[in-house]
C-alpha cells in the first residue's frame, strides 16, 4: 500500500541515492579540476621554458654569428691595447707618424689611471698632451694617419695657437690633449 511512511521510505531512498550521486559527482568534479589545474600549470611552464629556450637559441646563435665575425680578429684587438708599463712601442709609433708629415712634436705623458667598472679584462687609461709646431693641412694630414692608429685612443681636446696674428692656417702651435687605453700590468 501506498503510506506516508512507505513515501517516506521511497522518497528518502531516492533522496539518499541522489546524495550519493551528487557526492561522487562533486568528489570527481574536485578531483577532475585539480588534475586539470595541474595540467594547466605544467602546461604554462613549458610554454614558458619553450619560450626561454627559444630566446636562449636566439641568443646563442647570434654569439655565434657574432664570434664568427671577429674571427682571429681577437689577437688584434689585445693588441690594440698597450701595456701600462711600457708605452715605448706607442710613442715610437707616434714618433714615426710625425716624421712621416715633417712635424715635430713633443709629448708629456701621465700615470695611468685605472678604469672605474669591473672587467674581465684589466685596463687603465692613460691621458697624454702632444703639442705639434706645423701648418693646419699638415695636421690634418696627421690626423689622418693618427685616425689609423692600431691602439683604442682618442682625442679630448684641440688647442691652436697661430705665432702671428696674421693667418693661424700657416703656422701655428697646435696641442691637443687625448687618451689612450692601455692594460693594466699586473
Amino acid at each position: 500500500m501506498f503510506t506516508t511512511k512507505n513515501l517516506f521510505k521511497i522518497a528518502g531512498k531516492h533522496f539518499l541515492i541522489a546524495l550519493g550521486f551528487i557526492s561522487i559527482a562533486s568528489i570527481a568534479v574536485f578531483f577532475i579540476a585539480g588534475q586539470i589545474s595541474k595540467i594547466s600549470d605544467n602546461a604554462a611552464k613549458d610554454r614558458q621554458v619553450a619560450a626561454d629556450l627559444s630566446e636562449r637559441t636566439s641568443l646563442l646563435s647570434n654569439l655565434k654569428y657574432e664570434s664568427e665575425l671577429i674571427g682571429n680578429n681577437d689577437d688584434t684587438i689585445r693588441h690594440a691595447f698597450i701595456p701600462s708599463n711600457n708605452i715605448l712601442a706607442f710613442v715610437s709609433i707616434l714618433e714615426s707618424l710625425a716624421l712621416k708629415n715633417g712635424v715635430t712634436q713633443s709629448f708629456h705623458f701621465s700615470s695611468p689611471s685605472p678604469s672605474t667598472g669591473e672587467t674581465a679584462f684589466p685596463y687603465s687609461m692613460i691621458i697624454y698632451q702632444n703639442t705639434i709646431s706645423s701648418n693646419v693641412p699638415t695636421f690634418i694630414n696627421y690626423l689622418k694617419d693618427f685616425e689609423k692608429l692600431p691602439y683604442f685612443t682618442k682625442i679630448d681636446s684641440i688647442n691652436i695657437s697661430a705665432a702671428s696674428t696674421a693667418d693661424w692656417r700657416t703656422s701655428a702651435m697646435i696641442s691637443f690633449g687625448a687618451t689612450v687605453a692601455a692594460q693594466t700590468a699586473q
